[in-house]
Formats: structure tokens, C-alpha cells, sequence
């Protein structure tokens, strides 16, 4: 009872402001009702995953709102923020007359996402975190909207050039890879997660692959032993940060065969860490970092800012 009350107290004031932002909008009409497509007319989106699956269904026009953290489909950028995944900004929200949130789920966001259906805005909060968590989330987009088929289109679309991409790479040797999304300390891909998957199709094989989380904190000293031919570097998009083929910090240990073999990339995580309508493209990208002799060496160009 005392955990309930908590969380009542903790809406209250939130809930007051919707009726403050209710009472200044009465004089300029009502939210606007659902299309004739059906699904949620005015749209806030945090992930930018689900904005290009919104893009890619021609729901442009739906989307009022986006996330503090892009980059985000040409079509949504100059429109308004509202906060960032663990805390979108309810007044925003509010002020936008959303009726609808699009997130990806985290735990650290609970209480936000509560708050917001408490103001009667519906959360969609979903799992892209996985490869077939992608395809889960294109199809209950397609669901809310009534654009089931083209999400399955699509969905189809999308596995059979992965299929082509993977009939592509089997011919070749695997080369170890390790694919680090965080320093300081270090995280890297895990088994599960999409990043696991494409190394796998494009011919790898993910030397943190072995069983645990989809993204795990890892050791130097596990590297070195595990000896990866190729690091893909995603960690970096500060600014003036340098992406590309080239040792970077991981120069020191020369002993690792991908630094001795000149198989380091810096890759910009626009690039590879947004799972969603582009794992086509990310997974020919991961193909030519790790077989460049079947798919092509990537230009520096290709690895920095989208």
C-alpha cells in the first residue's frame, strides 16, 4: 500500500498540469481524431529505430515529437523535442497533444512511461535490443497503425537480404571479432544482440559470444586472450572524434592479430546502433569490415557521421 501511494503522489503533480494544459487548449479544439488508417494520430518517438520503421510506412505525418538523442529520418529533424529515453518531458508531451509515445524499452524509464499513461498518453515501449526483437517491433508498429502488410513486406524484404548476404559470406573463413559499444570501462556485444547476429551472418564470429547478456562489461585481459582478427569500434562520437581504419587507442596491444593485421574500424554508432529497417544495410557494412576480399573495403567516409 505504502509502494501505491508513493506512486500516486509522485503523478499528482504531473496530473495537475494536465488539466492546466487542458484548460488552455479547450479554445483551440481537441486532439485530432484517428485517420482513416487508424492507430495514434500525433506521435512523439524516442527510439530512432522506430522513427525510420515509421518513415519507412510513410507515418510521417503521424509523428509531432522526437527524442533528445538522433539521428532521426530527414522528415522529423526540425521538429520539437521531448526528452530523452528515461525521461521523456511530460509537459512537452502534453503540450503536443501526443496520444502516443514510441520508445524502446528500459527499466530505468518505468516510472516516466507510468506518469505518461497515467495522463491517459499510450506508451509503446519495444525491444529492439535483439535481431528478432527488431522484426517483432516493425510488426507491432505495423499493428497499431493498420499497415500490417507493408510491415510484413518489408519484413520480408529485409530477411532476404540478409539470407543473400549470409549465402554470400559462407564460402569464407570466419574471422574473430569483437564489436565494443562502450569504453571506459569497456562494453561490447554479447550473444542475442542484433550486433551478434550480423557478425555472424556477414562471416564472423563474435569472440563474446559465449552465454550471458546481450551487451556485457569485458576486460582488457579477455580481449588479449581471446585474440580478436577484427575490432569494430563503436564507442566514440564525441566530437572530433576520428573514424576509419587505423589502430586508434587500440595501437598498444600490438599483439592483437587485428591490430598486426590493420583490421581496427572506428565505425560512428549511427552506423551500426540503430536495429531496425537498415539491418541490411548494417550487415553489408559488417561484411565489408570482415571480409572486404568478398564484399568490398568500406571508404572512411562510409564508417563516420551518417
Amino acid at each position: 500500500m505504502a509502494g501505491r501511494t508513493s506512486r500516486l503522489t509522485a503523478v499528482a503533480p504531473v496530473v495537475a498540469l494536465a488539466f492546466a494544459l487542458t484548460a488552455v487548449g479547450c479554445s483551440g479544439g481537441t486532439t485530432d481524431p484517428a485517420s482513416e488508417d487508424g492507430g495514434p494520430r500525433r506521435v512523439g518517438v524516442l527510439a530512432p529505430a522506430a522513427a525510420e520503421m515509421l518513415d519507412a510506412l510513410g507515418l510521417d505525418d503521424r509523428v509531432v515529437g522526437v527524442g533528445e538523442f538522433g539521428p532521426w529520418p530527414a522528415p522529423l529533424r526540425a521538429l520539437p523535442t521531448i526528452g530523452g529515453y528515461d525521461t521523456p518531458n511530460a509537459e512537452r508531451v502534453l503540450e503536443l497533444r501526443c496520444d502516443a509515445v514510441i520508445t524502446t524499452r528500459s527499466e530505468a524509464a518505468l516510472d516516466a512511461h507510468r506518469r505518461l499513461e497515467a495522463l491517459g498518453v499510450r506508451v509503446v515501449a519495444l525491444d529492439t535490443a535483439t535481431f528478432d526483437g527488431v522484426f517483432d517491433a516493425l510488426a507491432e508498429i505495423g499493428r497499431l497503425f493498420d499497415r500490417g502488410n507493408r510491415a510484413d513486406e518489408l519484413a520480408a524484404r529485409m530477411r532476404r537480404e540478409l539470407d543473400d548476404l549470409a549465402a554470400r559470406a559462407a564460402s569464407a573463413e570466419p574471422r574473430r571479432v569483437l564489436v565494443v559499444v562502450g569504453r571506459d570501462p569497456l562494453y561490447v556485444a554479447g550473444p542475442g544482440s542484433y550486433l551478434d547476429e550480423l557478425v555472424r551472418r556477414a562471416g564472423g564470429i563474435n569472440v563474446a559470444g559465449d552465454p550471458g547478456s546481450p551487451y556485457r562489461r569485458i576486460s582488457v585481459e579477455a580481449i588479449l586472450e581471446r585474440a580478436p582478427e577484427v575490432i569494430v569500434d563503436t564507442s566514440d562520437n564525441t566530437p572530433g572524434a576520428v573514424f576509419g581504419r587505423r589502430p586508434g587507442r587500440w595501437a598498444r596491444w600490438d599483439t592483437l592479430p587485428a591490430v598486426a593485421e590493420d583490421r581496427v574500424y572506428h565505425v560512428h554508432p549511427g552506423r551500426l546502433a540503430i536495429p531496425g529497417i537498415r539491418l541490411p544495410e548494417m550487415a553489408q557494412l559488417m561484411g565489408r569490415l570482415i571480409h572486404p576480399e568478398i564484399f568490398g573495403a568500406p571508404t572512411d567516409a562510409a564508417l563516420g557521421p551518417p
